[in-house]
C-alpha cells in the first residue's frame, strides 16, 4: 500500500527565518548543513511513514482536536544543540510560548487511538536550523557561540494555523509539501493544499 512520510507542524515566519538564516555567516560551529529558510518549522508530532489510506483520518482527528484553539504569539530566542555540545547533531532556536507545548499536547492525544504512540521525551520547542555532516567534538568554540547566542532574540511571530506535512527525502534535502492546514480558530475553514484521496 503506498506510504507517505508526515508530521504536523507550524512554518516559521520568513521575517524571522530570514534572521535564523543569517547566523550561518556569523557563528563558527564546524561542518554544518544549513536548513533552507523555505524548509524552517517547528514540529509538533512527527508521524513517520503512513500509509496514505490513513491521511484523511489524521486530517480528521488534528482538525477536531484544534478547533477551540485561539491565535498566539511566540517568541524565537537563542541556540542550542542535541544532544549536546560535546557530540553536536542538531543546532536549533529556541521558541518561547506556554500555548507551544498545549498545542503539541492536543496534537499528541488527537493521534494516539491512530495508533501513532506519544513522544518518549518532554516537548522542547525548537526549530532546526542546521545539522552536522559528521559527527564532530564540539569542545570549548562550540560552548563559547552558545554562550554568546544564548539570549539573542530572533523575533516574535504569531501562531494562525498548524500544518499537515508530507516530507520527501532526496539527495539535496527534505521537500516539505503542505497537505492540510488547520487554521486556529473555530470559525475558519481547514484548507486543503495537496490532495491525497482515498
Amino acid at each position: 500500500m503506498p506510504t507517505l512520510r508526515a508530521f504536523v507542524g507550524v512554518p516559521v515566519d520568513a521575517a524571522v527565518a530570514a534572521r535564523m538564516c543569517a547566523v550561518r555567516d556569523e557563528i563558527a560551529v564546524g561542518t554544518v548543513r544549513w536548513i533552507p529558510a523555505e524548509n524552517l518549522h517547528l514540529t509538533l508530532k512527527f508521524l513517520g511513514d503512513v500509509e496514505e489510506a490513513q491521511v484523511s483520518s489524521i486530517r480528521a482527528a488534528v482538525r477536531d482536536a484544534l478547533t477551540e484553539n485561539t491565535r498566539f504569539l511566540v517568541t524565537a530566542k537563542g541556540l542550542g544543540v542535541f544532544p549536546d555540545s560535546r557530540r553536536p547533531r542538531v543546532l536549533w532556536v529556541g521558541l518561547a510560548s506556554p500555548e507551544l507545548a498545549r498545542l503539541a499536547g492536543q496534537v499528541e492525544r488527537a493521534l494516539e487511538p491512530l495508533g501513532f504512540e506519544r513522544a518518549a521525551a518532554p516537548f522542547r520547542p525548537h526549530v532546526t536550523i542546521g545539522r552536522w555532516r559528521r559527527p564532530e567534538s564540539g569542545g570549548d568554540r562550540l560552548r563559547g557561540e552558545l554562550a554568546r547566542w544564548r539570549d539573542h532574540e530572533f523575533g516574535e511571530f504569531r501562531i494562525d494555523a498548524a500544518t499537515l506535512f508530507r516530507s520527501t527525502l532526496r539527495p539535496a534535502g527534505a521537500v516539505y509539501d503542505l497537505l492540510e492546514i488547520f487554521p486556529l480558530d473555530a470559525a475558519a475553514t481547514p484548507r486543503t493544499v495537496a490532495g491525497i484521496q482515498r
